[in-house]
């Protein structure tokens, strides 16, 4: 089985335990010697500057930092959900992991939050 038309011409063959295709927003690099943990799909990563903070300080702006968050989407090799991973950069701080779904329905609420308070 071949990898999904986005692969360079001349690309190394699809590794063989690759039994799918990639969907069209993976930009992964399959190797015949990943690891199993190392067996996903994963789309181009956004980098988003954030202000965060714990959530057990009062006030709560006592703990905020400048901090970079890194936003990709992903998916492990045989499973249907695709999830989208919003985690600190250094991979040791926040992270939140949604479904494209919730993802959705998340930003749908921020844009409608926003625009409720906005009018206010």
């Amino acid at each position: 089985m071949t990898r999904s038309d986005h692969q360079p011409p001349g690309a190394d063959p699809a590794p063989s335990w690759l039994g799918e295709l990639c969907p069209r927003w993976c930009v992964r690099e399959h190797h015949e010697d990943d690891h199993p943990e190392d067996r996903y799909h994963q789309g181009e990563a956004s980098y988003l500057p954030v202000v965060a903070g714990r959530t057990d300080t009062i006030p709560m702006t006592s703990s905020l930092t400048a901090d970079e968050v890194v936003v990709r989407r992903g998916r492990h090799l045989g499973e249907a959900v695709d999830w989208l991973a919003i985690e600190s950069d250094d991979l040791r701080g926040l992270r939140l992991l949604l479904t494209v779904e919730s993802a959705r329905t998340l930003t749908a609420g921020l844009a409608h939050r926003l625009d409720a308070d906005d009018s206010a």
